[in-house]
């Protein structure tokens, strides 16, 4: 159903970014027409049950089956909220998962049930709900959907699963991946060396659709490592080194903004929606965390300049929310998942190296993936 909230939002969205206009009235026609033939084939269908109506079910079975439908949906909703799993993603789009429920005991067991070849490929890890759907991005620029449900679950010393549908180009691989819920209205990316770009979601998934580039940077060989919320707030950017820049996500210039000025060896790490002053964990592949306010990082009033230090560090590897009873979990180079509490992590308002969680020196971490208290 059209409501009227969904026209003023569509009327004020073509007058912010009028460059959008046109895709966002091709997707208005789009869901028109599919909306008139819908309704064309539910008048067949209604007449059609008009003039093959049985007689009428009496009260004690419709109120049988009343239940029985509520049975299978209980039945359906115990199955989903159970279903939260950690996906593991290969350069190559290749994946694997594991239900939450076993996270813990493979974390005793101390390492991920994986031959070498595969540990070698692997990008990255996305925790994922049910009926989320994962939004992959490539060196190249481009954009692909792939929903969870085609994900395998690791069973036994597996190799990667390959998915169907899914093939990359020549040199192409895997830098970005977000799970998502319910999509917003905008979408953020940045890349490697502090190109950032906002989207309006139905250009970007017409440009996904086509299969074509979804930015150009003004760096050469640069490519995307974030896709965050682009709604509205903030956007913080942390750097490898631990430097990091914070401004409004509309201060970002239609072609897109530079960041922040990067010295030539740092790169963008990790990217974060603020919607407000928050709390949050800058995190190293070495194992160690600073806790933050992101109170202490004002927000400029446009992007560029050079970046404010938050950690000493030159291996930061995730920039994530705060949360006290949450969880960490890592995974090494040589395959090695640990899981961390959040519990005993102090709040600093000074430049530091952190708090030491894990010794990894020797065995660095690839990924860590939070995992929010009431999913652990």
């Amino acid at each position: 159903m059209i409501r009227k909230s969904d026209i003023q939002w569509w009327v004020l969205e073509a007058s912010k970014h009028p460059e959008s206009a046109p895709a966002i009235i091709e997707e208005l026609a789009k869901r028109l027409v599919e909306l008139d033939a819908e309704n064309e084939r539910l008048c067949d269908e209604l007449s059609l049950l008009r003039r093959r109506a049985p007689p009428t079910m009496g009260s004690a079975q419709v109120q049988t089956l009343q239940r029985k439908v509520t049975t299978l949906q209980n039945l359906l909703q115990h199955q989903v909220s159970s279903g939260t799993s950690v996906v593991f993603l290969s350069d190559r789009l290749q994946s694997v998962r594991i239900p939450l429920s076993s996270v813990s005991d493979l974390a005793r067991k101390g390492h991920l049930d994986l031959d070498a070849q595969a540990l070698l490929e692997l990008r990255c890890t996305v925790l994922v709900r049910p009926g989320d759907e994962l939004l992959l991005l490539t060196n190249q620029g481009r954009g692909l959907r792939r929903p969870s449900t085609d994900v395998p679950t690791l069973t036994g010393a597996s190799a990667w699963h390959i998915a169907e549908g899914q093939a990359l180009e020549s040199g192409e691989r895997l830098t970005a991946a977000v799970a998502v819920g319910e999509p917003p209205r905008f979408w953020t990316i940045a890349t490697r060396r502090g190109y950032v770009q906002r989207f309006v979601r139905v250009a970007l998934d017409r440009k996904m659709t086509e299969g074509s580039r979804l930015f150009k940077s003004p760096f050469r060989n640069d490519e995307p490592v974030a896709i965050v919320n682009g709604d509205r707030g903030d956007l913080l950017l942390v750097t490898r080194w631990g430097k990091s820049v914070r401004f409004s996500q509309r201060a970002i210039e239609v072609q897109g903004s530079i960041a922040l000025d990067l010295d030539p060896d740092d790169e963008i790490a990790a990217a974060l929606a603020l919607p407000a002053d928050a709390e949050i964990l800058i995190l190293t592949a070495s194992g160690y965390a600073m806790r933050r306010d992101t109170a202490q990082v004002g927000a400029r009033t446009r992007p560029g300049g050079t970046g404010k230090a938050l950690i000493q560090a030159r291996d930061v590897l995730s920039v994530c929310p705060y949360a006290s009873r949450a969880q960490l979990l890592y995974l090494t180079y040589a395959g090695k998942l640990v899981l961390v509490p959040t519990t005993n992590i102090p709040l600093q308002s000074r430049l530091g190296k952190g708090t030491h969680l894990h010794d990894m020196q020797r065995d660095p971490a690839i990924t860590v993936t939070p995992i929010p208290q009431e999913l652990g």
